[in-house]
């Protein structure tokens, strides 16, 4: 997985159409939300690593991550 695609797989899991508890917890803050909160944040630390040892050519891929495929360039 590269940075681009760690960005996109943190802001699914916290923008996606899943519940904050697929377990249907009837409050807040639960364990299960809490672990998915937890997935998003290393996906989110593993895309800067990558960005901070960003390569000439990965510009495109990460504009696109963070706009949007749809964006106009």
């Amino acid at each position: 997985m590269n940075g681009p695609e760690h960005w996109r797989e943190a802001d699914l899991i916290l923008t996606g159409d899943a519940d904050p508890c697929s377990y249907g917890c009837p409050h807040t803050g639960c364990p299960h939300e809490m672990a998915m909160i937890a997935r998003a944040q290393v996906h989110a630390t593993m895309a800067l690593a990558a960005a901070t040892a960003l390569g000439a050519g990965d510009w495109e891929e990460w504009d696109k991550a963070i706009r949007g495929p749809e964006a106009a360039p």
